[in-house]
């Protein structure tokens, strides 16, 4: 499978799972809360943070359910300049998705290391390919598509001439139910598309994005805020500092769990190897030249050097050299 790189990190198969935090709109069109909201997310370790830049009367129908509150969540671009120059200030790695062209050439201006198209758009072909003409690592939201549709959308990336893509499997529901994850479709997408896949989470806590860790996926996009009780549809699926910084620590140790693949003792296995499986022991005081039989012995722990439950296929049968006085090992040197 092919990697990418953002930035000076690496997405793909045996490298460390990048974590986004997604603010996208919890910041209700506030922005004091907005910059406190992405230092709190980079200081609790994200390897970025993402907003959403859009003017909602050019992508949102009147009639549309959540045309109201992305008004009142909208910032005006001049006023999201002040978010990407605090980021920029601080070292943070604040990258955002376009809802339109005007959003994407705003974007464009702010040099982002990767870009991201969300589900919604992900069958809005001029869009997708816009912003992956921007050539930085693209990241598709696959929410609500089918595996065709992932494929018609991965060569539209392709035609304009971007190879950097990584696609998230994702449920656009808010929240996700854990049965709605179909977490296996991780691994299918991994095959077919031999792209790094991640997956975007929407389900309440932070266990189902682990389990998506344990199944292969690249990057974990969680939707963050510092306060759970804000108003906005987001809210109750999006973790708070203290549970981001859990969840990235959980992401390494599972990492870390996952291991090389290989079935062979652990280094600290070695001493309770030895110790607790079983050795071979007289049953009694045996003498020289006594041919050993079952009846003779007794398999204990612990094993020895030499005397180990799976020697007695080449110890039994055979006589003693000398005399061997009652639970003492018997090994292999015992024995002609």
């Amino acid at each position: 499978m092919k990697s990418i790189h953002i930035g000076n990190k690496i997405i793909g198969d045996c490298h460390p799972v990048y974590v986004i935090a997604e603010i996208g709109i919890n910041h209700n069109g506030d922005v004091s809360l907005a910059k406190e909201m992405v230092a709190a997310a980079w200081e609790s370790g994200a390897d970025a943070v993402k907003i959403q830049t859009f003017i909602t009367e050019k992508f949102l129908h009147p009639s549309h359910p959540g045309f109201n509150y992305d008004i009142n969540a909208e910032l005006p671009h001049e006023k999201e300049l002040e978010i990407w120059d605090f980021a920029g200030q601080n070292g943070i790695n604040l990258f955002s998705t376009p809802e339109e062209f005007l959003s994407l050439e705003f974007i464009k201006k702010q040099k982002p290391v990767l870009i991201k198209i969300a589900a919604m758009d992900f069958n809005y072909k001029e869009l997708v390919q816009k912003s992956a003409s921007l050539e930085i690592p693209i990241i598709l939201s696959s929410g609500m598509s089918t595996m065709e549709e992932v494929l018609r959308t991965v060569r539209w990336v392709e035609e304009a001439g971007n190879n950097d893509y990584i696609v998230l499997h994702c449920v656009s529901c808010y929240p996700s139910l854990p049965e709605s994850c179909n977490l296996s479709a991780i691994q299918t997408m991994k095959k077919i598309l031999n792209c790094p896949v991640g997956f975007s989470d929407h389900t309440e806590g932070i266990h189902i994005p682990l389990a998506a860790v344990a199944l292969g996926a690249n990057i974990i996009e969680k939707h963050f805020t510092i306060d759970r009780k804000l108003p906005g549809p987001d809210q109750k699926c999006s973790v708070d500092p203290v549970d981001l910084k859990i969840l990235v620590s959980n992401i390494r140790d599972i990492e870390c769990a996952m291991g090389h693949g290989r079935k062979e003792p652990a280094p600290e296995e070695l001493e309770p190897r030895r110790y607790k499986r079983r050795g071979i022991y007289a049953a009694s005081n045996l003498k020289s030249g006594t041919v050993l039989e079952k009846e003779n012995v007794l398999f204990y722990a612990p094993s020895t050097e030499g005397s180990c439950v799976t020697d007695w296929p080449y110890i039994g049968g055979r006589r003693l050299k000398g005399d061997i006085a009652k639970m003492h090992p018997i090994s292999l040197k015992d024995v002609y």
